[in-house]
């Protein structure tokens, strides 16, 4: 293949991936996340239940970052029922 197929193959295919990119990016839309989307009872089945679909509503670019916001709220929750069910022991053990 000659030198000059391969530049015009070339500039065929970035054309046709920027063609790509932008009518598959036109879709997604930015939207900004809200502090008060995520619950901080996560204990409950409906809460849960709820949080899934609020996660699974997001564009594709959120959803990762959604769930590792709500992994981490629910590690806080529950290092926060430790602490104070270790308070609670030590407050009865004196």
């Amino acid at each position: 293949m000659q030198a000059k197929h391969l530049i015009i193959f070339a500039i065929v295919g970035i054309v046709a991936l920027l063609a790509f990119n932008l009518l598959g990016g036109s879709n997604n839309s930015v939207q900004p996340v809200e502090a008060s989307a995520v619950t901080t009872d996560a204990t409950t089945p409906a809460a849960n239940a709820s949080t899934n679909n609020d996660i699974a509503s997001k564009p594709l670019s959120q959803q990762p970052k959604a769930i590792l916001d709500k992994a981490t709220t629910q590690i806080d929750n529950a290092q926060q029922v430790e602490n104070d069910k270790m308070a609670q022991v030590e407050a009865t053990a004196q």
